[in-house]
């Protein structure tokens, strides 16, 4: 992690789950990091965990452009320039694309959040990785709902479903173009964990799960091991399950 010494990194959604885990790695790796949420009380408890670690919040409701655009600023003025986006705020919810008991506002905050938001955020880190030809990561938490159609289960989460796979498309274009810019400096990974429970590990007993389900946790050592790897690589697109899962 030496290449990233004194960068600066930004999780979005990193009050709770995987985006709270990641955050913590990362500061622990002695990263700068800034937790984009609406709600801050864990990043607030884990300030006076990790005393020496540098870790701030910012209230960021990441469906919003101005919000979104004075958060980034705020990030480069008061702490520096962003070197690591890790897009990981999002919404869970069992809304169909036809459920006439949803409202299709609710369908658009889905799409905004897990989605647009996305493209949204990397828009903002890369104008700036592009000026100061830094080398930068973008990271994208998707899911494995994002790579196949599951009939039982994709009519149960629908726009969840449908929103991944959008995920996985747009983090191989944004490869593209910046293959054809010729930048060879700004990376881009689609990670999608498969089950996940969001219990502290203790809680946790896999024994009651059909499918076995990794840990928050994993995903934060997944994120720091692909930052390991050498500025001429990209890991493009990584799956991770709890062994013995089919999801």
């Amino acid at each position: 992690m030496e290449k990233w010494k004194n960068s600066v990194a930004v999780v979005t959604g990193g009050n709770s789950g995987i985006g709270f885990s990641i955050l913590k790695n990362l500061a622990e790796c002695g990263i700068r990091v800034v937790g984009f949420d609406i709600q801050f009380d864990a990043i607030e408890k884990l300030k006076v965990e990790l005393k020496n670690a540098k870790i701030y919040s910012f209230n960021c409701d990441v469906t919003k452009d101005d919000v979104t655009e004075a958060a980034f600023n705020w990030v480069e003025k008061n702490i520096g320039p962003v070197d690591i986006l890790v897009n990981c705020a999002g919404l869970h919810k069992n809304i169909g694309t036809l459920d006439q008991q949803k409202s299709m506002s609710e369908i658009v905050n889905h799409i905004d959040v897990n989605y647009t938001a996305v493209i949204r955020c990397t828009r903002l880190v890369f104008k700036s990785m592009e000026a100061r030809d830094a080398y930068g990561y973008v990271i994208n938490i998707n899911c494995v709902y994002g790579h196949y159609v599951h009939p039982t289960t994709d009519v149960q989460l629908g726009i969840y479903a449908s929103t991944k796979f959008a995920v996985k498309t747009t983090s191989d274009v944004m490869r593209f173009e910046l293959n054809r810019m010729k930048n060879r400096k700004i990376r881009i990974t689609n990670l999608s964990p498969g089950v996940c429970n969001r219990k502290p590990s203790k809680e946790i007993d896999n024994s009651s799960f059909i499918n076995p389900a990794i840990k928050p946790e994993h995903i934060g050592d997944t994120v720091i091991y692909l930052l390991k790897t050498p500025h001429d690589i990209t890991i493009t697109d990584l799956q991770i399950r709890a062994t013995g899962s089919d999801l």
